[in-house]
């Protein structure tokens, strides 16, 4: 009598999802095309991105590095000794740039808000993000718009509206070892395409979501007929 080898794991699961193809397919295209109609559904929008830097003039820097006074600090940047995390120039100058009343200003300046109109705190998070880039006396700001002339004409008031900020506060610090300047490292881009929603980053997080839901459902049944 011949002696019949048993299906390895590999061989069962494939068996499994032959027997149940239909079903597996319909799950994976279902997922795929939810992921895609969602996508669809969602708003268009162009990010606009700008580098700004907020760091001691020159000759303070040159004089700190002289002396080694006590607000250096150990990664060759200057802090206030009071209060190193926010009173640096980034952690200082990067909420400001997203403040509700400056990004109403800006937008008021890039003409994509009506004179009379204010933006709250969660519409401003919603057009503008700014981040301090650690180890580096930089600011990452990225605005979001429906147009790619929106975006970048908003980013470019804001970067102006924080420049004039930087230049009225900083212009009479007292001690001036504490004074930070803003420049533009890199102006705000001119978006070539949307930003959002990515549709195929959504279409693959779709088609896996319908492959583990297929698979899922094929070893239940798989168990149920068992």
């Amino acid at each position: 009598m011949p002696v019949t080898r048993p299906s390895s794991p590999a061989e069962r699961c494939l068996r499994a999802l032959w027997t149940d193809r239909i079903a597996f397919l319909t799950v994976v295209v279902a997922a795929t095309a939810a992921a895609g109609f969602v996508t669809v559904m969602q708003p268009t929008l162009y990010a606009s991105q700008a580098l700004l830097s907020v760091k001691p003039p020159a000759d303070v820097v040159a004089e700190a590095l002289r002396t080694k006074r006590p607000y250096l600090g150990p990664d060759g940047h200057l802090y206030d000794a009071n209060d190193p995390e926010r009173q640096t120039g980034p952690g200082r100058y990067a909420p400001r740039l997203t403040a509700p009343g400056l990004v109403t200003l800006a937008a008021h300046d890039a003409g994509i808000l009506p004179p009379a109109a204010s933006l709250d705190d969660q519409q401003a998070a919603r057009w503008v993000t700014a981040e301090r880039i650690e180890g580096a006396d930089l600011i990452r700001l990225v605005v979001w718009q429906p147009t790619a002339d929106a975006a970048h004409k908003l980013a470019a008031a804001i970067v102006a509206r924080g420049l004039a900020i930087n230049q009225h506060d900083e212009a009479n610090v007292a001690p001036p070892e504490l004074r930070r300047i803003m420049m533009v490292i890199d102006p705000p881009t001119l978006p070539s395409a949307p930003a959002y929603p990515r549709l195929g980053v959504n279409l693959s997080v779709g088609f896996a979501l319908g492959v583990l839901a297929a698979s899922a459902l094929v070893a239940i049944r798989q168990t149920t007929r068992g």
